[in-house]
């Protein structure tokens, strides 16, 4: 261990450590449901450093996983027994380009911050996701999902170049045009094929004042044909939804709680003035049970998200968000809600539902249904430990009957797939998938454990299977003889 760690600080400008502290500050995420304990930490201060650490991880047979914020849910950041690269120095917004609508900034870098500097010149990014605090390069990793990608796509479609350490530590600068197949699968890729070093990211001017709506439903299908109209229609910028749950009766007959469920429709305009919004016309045949509040707001105080993301430590956190396809939504949804009462205290466990199109995404890594409107809902307990498992159960069973109707996984959260479960999440694409994970890391050194591959046979193993199988049939041929 300490030859591993002298030889990388004699190649790299960056701290290594591997303190009992450090090494337990990245041996879980989020989720906390997953621990995995690295041998040793490394913070690069420059993409030469990743280089250099991602060479010699090939050399000695280590494998990398890349961490910022280390926001994920189901174990996405962790490393058993290899090297996890601490990317929270990758932190410089580099250029904001007012005219051009773009900014280029490092993979630690924090939405909030990108927000921070942007605003000023009256831009913003399209897309955001609702916790603003995760870093540039997770949530292009992931997709990056918000209340505008019914309108902007994930976070991901405006990506506009990429600095990237593939898997052979070869830095490579990539867009849409040039080195276009390694641009397409980091984002979205979870850290699979190379590590995002620099982001270079689409930003908008925006209009300075915004209207919210308050609409509450009592029918989940008024609430997802609003929901469909409203977006379809164009008639809003942002969209947020909440399913929640109001306990009425326990039934001696069914010894359960039967529950009356609502569902909140937050949707936000902007305009150059309040005065200049229709009321009528956003509102205009929406099916409502009673519109509740109207907040008007200046966009920068509009566009920090009230959401705060903090649990206490001894609680653990099974998220998990699915895809459905517009057409089958009412059915998983209602059989969500009927579920979850039995695992969940639902009055304490938030529930988001949103919405997307599959034309405004282009992203191969970040799969959809076969549909163009999507419906999207995530699952968000906070639970202690000791309730974990039965939830995890049911979570796994939810999935499982999502993916037969169509639904994929955006894959945040928890997950844990079979080899078959990869395959149907991927779909057609999955050979493509196992394609250029063997091109971009064929050592298979980059953040392993979270996707499983199809099994690549040695050279060494078919030849001693094709000999085996030709010996077979000689046998069989002189048996019959």
């Amino acid at each position: 261990m300490n030859s591993i760690i002298s030889d990388i600080k004699c190649i790299v400008e960056g701290e290594v450590t591997n303190t009992p502290e450090i090494l337990g500050d990245v041996s879980q995420d989020f989720g906390r449901i997953i621990q995995k304990q690295p041998q040793l930490v490394v913070r690069p201060q420059n993409s030469a450093d990743v280089v250099q650490v991602v060479k010699y991880a090939l050399e000695q047979g280590l494998t990398i996983s890349p961490r910022a914020g280390g926001n994920s849910l189901g174990g996405q950041c962790l490393n058993q027994d290899g090297i996890v690269l601490d990317m929270r120095n990758f932190n410089q917004i580099h250029e904001i380009q007012k005219e051009m609508l773009w900014f280029q900034a490092d993979t630690g870098v924090t939405w909030r911050e990108v927000i921070v500097s942007s605003l000023p010149h009256g831009l913003i990014p399209p897309s955001l996701t609702n916790y603003i605090d995760a870093t540039l390069g997770g949530t292009h990793s992931a997709g990056g999902l918000g209340n505008s990608s019914f309108r902007y796509g994930t976070q991901a479609d405006n990506c506009l170049g990429l600095e990237v350490v593939t898997g052979t530590g070869e830095l490579v600068w990539c867009t849409p045009e040039e080195n276009s197949e390694l641009f397409y699968h980091v984002l979205c890729g979870y850290g699979q094929f190379g590590i995002i070093t620099q982001v270079r990211h689409r930003l908008r001017r925006y209009r300075p004042s915004t209207r919210t709506y308050f609409l509450l439903y009592d029918n989940l299908d008024a609430f997802l044909n609003d929901k469909q109209v409203l977006t379809q229609q164009g008639r809003i910028d942002y969209l947020l939804s909440v399913p929640n749950s109001c306990l009425e009766l326990f039934s001696k007959a069914v010894r359960k709680p039967l529950m009356q469920w609502f569902y909140l429709l937050q949707v936000t305009v902007e305009a150059d003035s309040t005065n200049s919004i229709n009321d009528e016309e956003v509102l205009s045949g929406l099916n409502f049970y009673r519109h509740i509040h109207t907040q008007d707001l200046n966009f920068d105080e509009f566009v920090i998200p009230a959401l705060k993301v903090g649990a206490p430590s001894n609680t653990v956190h099974p998220w998990i968000d699915l895809l459905i396809p517009g057409s089958k939504a009412k059915t998983y949804i209602q059989t969500v809600l009927e579920r979850l009462p039995s695992i969940l205290d639902c009055g304490n466990t938030l529930i988001g539902s949103f919405c997307l199109f599959q034309h405004t995404t282009n992203m191969p890594m970040f799969r959809v249904p076969d549909e163009d409107f999507i419906v999207g809902l995530g699952i968000y307990p906070i639970i202690p430990k000791s309730q974990l498992q039965p939830v995890l159960a049911e979570l796994e069973s939810l999935t499982e009957l999502g993916l037969k109707m169509g639904a994929k996984r955006y894959l945040t959260g928890w997950v844990k797939f079979d080899l078959q479960q990869w395959r149907v999440q991927f779909g057609d694409y999955w050979s493509t998938v196992n394609e250029i994970k063997r091109k971009y890391d064929p050592q298979a050194i980059l953040n392993p454990g979270f996707l499983q591959y199809e099994r690549v046979a040695h050279p060494h193993e078919i030849y001693k299977q094709q000999t085996h199988l030709t010996e077979d049939a000689i046998a069989k041929s002189r048996s019959v003889a």
